[in-house]
């Protein structure tokens, strides 16, 4: 307990990753992984259209093309976030891990229309400029390792979203929000090969996501029924772990079907995006000989470089990880 102390201390004190690559490390039986994560969005204000094309970021919320064209201004937002990661061996092949997100988002609006209606007014009203803060929705993977030898590690689980995130209103398809205001239900595999060249891997992982139906504004304030869509990720990463040195990218591919209101537009998603992180650490020596306390250190950067009616928010990452 003494240590478990120090070790969230110190990991407080350090930052770290939100969208860190996507590695499944083993955890023995009784054995914990600490992980904090610190994500940086700086502010944005573009986003990818349903053409695939650059597109100013308030068209992601304004559906009306024709009143949409005579708004003047702009839409920005930014985000910090950071994650409590815990993982915890049941047994030698369960293991159970919850993430815990503490959020902060701005949004900033310059928005404005010469004419309009009521309920116009009231769509831009909605977009005002905000700042929120709070506890977002907290994530509880449970899994199970289907198979480890000397070259592969294949574990397959379930993934639940509790929405515990309560701050704003979620109004509209893309709301500015701490939590997603309704809960999801998925499952994922993930397969990584060690080949035979000393600390190199390689990761394959599919994942899906249940969304729970919930309730939702509109931009006009009125309150609705709301359906999001079913989502369904694919990561493929490679690295490299020597001397202490870590380094690694990833490949990101995100595709989500329509979420729907009862009015205005449904829209169907997707995004491609690439991770590259750097870190430092003591883990390439597990295989060597037996540590008191494993640990590392991670900085990443991902870059979003092509999509659909998602935004275009480029982030900085920041992880420390520890094992006892």
């Amino acid at each position: 307990m003494k240590n478990l102390l120090i070790i969230f201390i110190f990991v407080l004190i350090i930052p770290t990753t939100v969208s860190a690559i996507e590695l499944e490390n083993r955890i023995p039986a009784s054995s914990w992984e600490v992980e904090m994560r610190f994500q940086h969005t700086p502010a944005y204000s573009r986003t990818f259209n349903g053409y695939g094309q650059e597109a100013p970021l308030q068209e992601l919320m304004l559906w009306d093309r024709e009143w949409r064209n005579s708004v003047e201004g702009e839409l920005r937002r930014e985000e910090q976030r950071l994650e409590i990661i815990m993982a915890y061996g049941l047994s030698e092949k369960w293991m159970i891990k919850t993430t815990v997100p503490l959020v902060q988002k701005k949004q900033t609006s310059t928005l404005t229309f010469e004419s309009g209606t009521a309920s116009q007014q009231k769509v831009l009203d909605s977009l005002a400029s905000e700042t929120l803060s709070g506890l977002g929705d907290i994530r509880v993977q449970i899994a199970k390792d289907m198979s480890a030898t000397t070259t592969w590690h294949n574990r397959g689980g379930f993934t639940f979203r509790l929405p515990t995130g309560s701050s704003g209103t979620p109004r509209g398809i893309a709301p500015n929000t701490i939590g997603e205001g309704h809960g999801s239900v998925g499952a994922f595999i993930h397969f990584t090969w060690f080949p035979l060249t000393h600390g190199i891997r390689n990761g394959f992982r599919l994942e899906g996501s249940n969304e729970l139906a919930g309730k939702r504004e509109t931009l006009e304030g009125e309150k609705i029924y709301f359906s999001a869509g079913h989502s369904a990720d694919i990561f493929y990463n490679w690295s490299i772990e020597r001397q202490n040195i870590f380094a690694g990218t990833e490949l990101h591919y995100f595709q989500q079907a329509e979420s729907k209101l009862p009015v205005g537009k449904s829209n169907a998603s997707f995004l491609k995006e690439i991770n590259f992180e750097f870190g430092y650490g003591n883990l390439s020596e597990l295989e060597q000989k037996p540590l008191s306390v494993p640990w590392q250190f991670r900085l990443g950067y991902t870059r979003q470089h092509a999509g659909q009616n998602t935004p275009i928010a480029n982030r900085w990452e920041i992880s420390s990880t520890f094992y006892f």
